[in-house]
């Protein structure tokens, strides 16, 4: 009777195990959005740069972003008459998140006014309901410069 007993007590223990896991926020990109701010994290920047092989970072001001989960598709458009203005096409995909920080990383694939496609990775520093901020790597003259890339819900 004992070792029924045993055995049915170490069952139970065993059945109550609750499994440990970790809770890594899960990054979904969908709707439009507003790219308000784009700067330089170094202190000594540049004051126009190329981003997305397409037009420099001041065009980037203001442009309108949307993102479709359902194909992982999605426009950003170009607002700023001054640069090359007008909508273009983007896909992105889901490459891994960090477990300390909660960064999401994606691969970004632009194609610029002229129908030229490229993959630039991006970080996603924060996600919420009304804003989300992204990192982004470019390399000017050999040199490693970060541009944040701040939206916000439009």
């Amino acid at each position: 009777m004992k070792k029924i007993t045993a055995l049915l007590f170490i069952l139970l223990v065993a059945s109550c195990k609750t499994t440990r896991t970790t809770s890594t926020p899960t990054f979904h990109l969908s709707d439009d959005w507003l790219l308000t701010k784009v700067s330089f994290a170094e202190p000594n920047r540049y004051d126009k740069i190329v981003l997305f092989n397409d037009a420099t970072n001041q065009c980037f001001k203001d442009s309108r972003w949307h993102f479709n989960p359902t194909n992982n598709d999605g426009t950003y458009a170009i607002n700023d008459l001054y640069c090359s203005y007008g909508k273009r096409n983007l896909s992105f995909r889901f490459l891994k998140t960090e477990e300390k920080t909660g960064y999401s990383h994606i691969v970004l694939n632009t194609q610029n006014k002229e129908g030229l496609s490229n993959n630039y990775r991006i970080k996603i520093t924060e996600l919420t309901n009304t804003s989300m901020q992204w990192h982004y790597v470019v390399y000017v003259k050999n040199k490693r410069y970060t541009i944040n890339m701040q939206f916000e819900k439009a």
